[in-house]
């Protein structure tokens, strides 16, 4: 009992806690991680670790090689911040004005960096390599594809990584097979029409009104052409038009975002709203461009990383510590990049009923360091050994 990666965590805690508040006080926003990257590297240094740095953009990659030999497992954190003003009032809320930890990215990295002391310090235990992935870039869901590019996932058996969650109870670990995350895509839609004054609308092609239709019509793609048992959504964020009160303007943009959980509904989106917005468009005598700009893949948790996930969760912290997840997520993760490279795991770690992801109140809970740790530390082990397996 004595040998346990719980024992282990519990032990690492006050460390790994202060870690995570020096993160919080200093966020970095994607793709400028320079100074969180650094702790992150001079911190797997001093564990006797020999980290790269510059993968990827700010990326980090670190090997925990075992005493004996075997395949190699990966666990993924990511480093990046929010432009958002934290309203915390915490004594290490963020040091820079409109940048915070808003998604418990600080959690996450300084639980990867305390299971890393944790392996580093059992290397007789593991049977193969533990490959540590600290990406930059999350929030913008650019940094999984720039790290997979520079090979970060080559000669990877499986891969896992463990997300703070709001709303589940805190320390509790939750997971499912199957989708666990959406797919995002985004658009831009361009209405040219014809302008006029406010007071001679027959003079006009309206692209307010155009765009109005547009978006209602839009909301019929999910409700009338997609399978009511397939979820998505497509979201209109911004409606741009007109200078002025009394000016009907020659054009209008719109933008938004399409998500989806599997990859037939991801694929015929595109086309579902470019074909709708043409048809309106040309129904009101106006023309209309579409632009598709593709983001991240649904995150989709392998049937038997993911039971072996659980596996290796139950027996370290217990029963009452692990849940089954019934719904995924409508949210988005780059994730689903590393899972084209190899099968592996999302999980998530319950931090309590606390603010939402993304709001400026949001705290990481420290209470959820120990399992989140031990989690880590347990299915990297368990990993392993499966995968070693002929």
């Amino acid at each position: 009992m004595s040998d346990t990666w719980l024992v282990r965590a519990v032990a690492v805690e006050p460390w790994a806690r202060d870690l995570r508040r020096r993160i919080h006080s200093n966020p970095e926003l994607s793709g400028l991680e320079r100074e969180t990257a650094a702790l992150v590297a001079e911190t797997l240094a001093a564990l006797g670790l020999s980290p790269r740095t510059g993968v990827g953009g700010h990326g980090v990659v670190c090997d925990i090689g075992g005493e004996a030999p075997g395949p190699m497992v990966a666990l993924r954190a990511d480093m990046d911040a929010l432009p958002i003003h934290e309203a915390t009032g915490l004594p290490y809320a963020s040091q820079r004005p409109g940048v915070m930890h808003a998604c418990g990215h600080d959690g996450h990295t300084a639980m990867l960096l305390g299971a890393a002391s944790m392996l580093a310090a059992a290397r007789d235990r593991l049977r193969g390599t533990v490959r540590l992935v600290f990406q930059p870039a999350e929030e913008t869901v650019a940094g999984a594809a720039a790290m997979c590019a520079e090979g970060v996932m080559e000669g990877v058996s499986a891969v896992f990584a463990l997300h703070g969650w709001p709303g589940i109870d805190a320390g509790v670990v939750a997971t499912k097979s199957g989708a666990v995350m959406a797919s995002t895509d985004t658009f831009e839609i361009a209405i040219e029409g014809r302008g006029s004054h406010g007071a001679y609308p027959h003079l006009s092609r309206d692209p307010i009104a155009i765009g109005a239709l547009v978006v209602t019509a839009a909301q019929q793609i999910v409700a009338r052409r997609i399978d009511p048992l397939e979820p998505a959504v497509i979201t209109f964020g911004t409606f741009h038009a007109g200078t002025a009160t009394n000016i009907i303007p020659a054009a209008a943009t719109l933008t938004g975002t399409m998500r989806a959980l599997s990859p037939a509904v991801r694929e015929a989106l595109p086309r579902l709203l470019e074909e709708t917005a043409r048809g309106v468009c040309a129904s009101q005598g106006a023309g209309c461009s579409c632009t598709i700009r593709a983001g991240v893949d649904p995150v989709v948790n392998d049937a038997e990383w993911t039971a072996l996930a659980v596996e290796a969760t139950r027996s370290e912290l217990g029963g009452e510590w692990i849940a089954e997840l019934h719904t995924p997520s409508m949210g988005a993760e780059d994730f689903g990049v590393y899972l084209r490279h190899a099968p592996g795991a999302f999980l998530r770690l319950g931090i309590g009923n606390e603010a939402v992801g993304h709001d400026c109140k949001y705290d990481f809970n420290d209470g959820a360091l120990v399992h989140g740790m031990a989690c880590m530390a347990s299915v990297a082990e368990r990993a392993l050994e499966a995968a070693a397996r002929p």
